[in-house]
């Protein structure tokens, strides 16, 4: 461990979750290329995904879906990695999982690798999207979905996002055969509305510190998620400042074990949740700067590790 945290590119990843369709900002994803090279993204447009949709995948009838569905997959894919990102996909798989209905989880997968052979060249797909917090089933069966993934993906790691929000999720335990963790307990207290140190000092002790207490507990390399969204409701969640997203990044550096730094979420997208993303350019150009240099001095040289000098017997004359 000591030699791994000395090394000087141990932050590797700088990205974003992007909730906006990736096939609709192409010019915008090239652009965050220069500061960026992980996205986590949909495989299908979120609109797109329908009641009958959900319905025909827990029964196993994928051959009802829409095939300019998979077409959607497939360019997303071939998109993402045209630009040299490291891909992160999540897919609309939970309903399989949630109820158990392995077999034809099974079915899925087959007809997936088939209808979108792209999905091999993917880096990672993201799993369960919070389980400590959305219900998930126990690890052993968790690890049978994640097992099966693996054997009809063998070489697209897995990887999931822990909150770890409140101290009675410091218990929980991971499946095994994750390849790598997130944590993203990144709901900054609004109690003075202010964004200011105290508040996100109140944040660090509520949220953010019992999250680095558990993810350290596990034998796995992991990315930090940092806060990069705000509300559209004025009662809501504000919008980070870009000191905020200073601090999360020298934080990052603080843990040995943290491999990257992520922020949710990126693109102006109106959630369920009624929170949005931040854009290029406009009113976050504060923000997107201070990710920029962020991401630039994540891939730029390295710094010198260690005192920059032999240290010799001093000179000194004989007395």
């Amino acid at each position: 461990m000591q030699k791994e945290y000395l090394d000087a590119n141990r932050l590797k990843y700088h990205g974003y979750f992007y909730k906006n369709d990736v096939l609709k900002n192409k010019k915008e994803l090239k652009e965050i290329r220069k500061f960026a090279n992980m996205m986590v993204f949909s495989l299908a447009q979120y609109d797109a995904i329908t009641t009958n949709m959900v319905t025909d995948i827990m029964n196993g009838d994928m051959d009802k879906l829409d095939p300019k569905i998979f077409a959607g997959m497939a360019e997303r894919i071939d998109l993402l990695e045209s630009m040299d990102y490291v891909t992160v996909a999540e897919a609309p798989f939970w309903p399989l999982i949630r109820f158990d209905k392995f077999e034809n989880y099974k079915k899925t997968l087959k007809f997936l690798k088939k209808r979108v052979p792209q999905m091999a060249k993917l880096d990672y797909f993201y799993f369960w999207d919070e389980p400590d917090i959305n219900y998930i089933p126990g690890p052993k069966v968790m690890e049978k979905y994640i097992a099966e993934f693996k054997k009809v993906f063998p070489k697209v790691k897995v990887t999931t996002c822990y909150a770890i929000a409140k101290e009675r999720f410091l218990d929980v335990v991971p499946p095994c055969n994750y390849d790598l963790l997130m944590i993203d307990p990144y709901f900054l207290s609004n109690k003075t509305r202010a964004h200011t140190a105290t508040d996100f000092e109140i944040f660090y002790r509520e949220r953010l510190a019992l999250a680095l207490a558990w993810i350290n507990k596990q034998d796995k390399p992991f990315r930090m998620v940092g806060d990069a969204f705000g509300s559209i409701t004025k009662e809501g969640k504000l919008f980070p400042t870009p000191d905020i997203s200073l601090w999360y990044y020298m934080i990052a550096l603080t843990q040995p074990k943290c491999v990257g730094l992520l922020w949710f979420q990126y693109g102006y997208l109106k959630t369920q949740e009624e929170i949005t993303g931040v854009e290029l350019n406009g009113k976050f150009n504060d923000v997107m700067k201070v990710h920029r240099e962020i991401g630039e001095r994540i891939f730029g040289k390295p710094s010198p590790i260690g005192v920059p000098f032999e240290i010799g017997e001093p000179k000194c004359s004989v007395l």
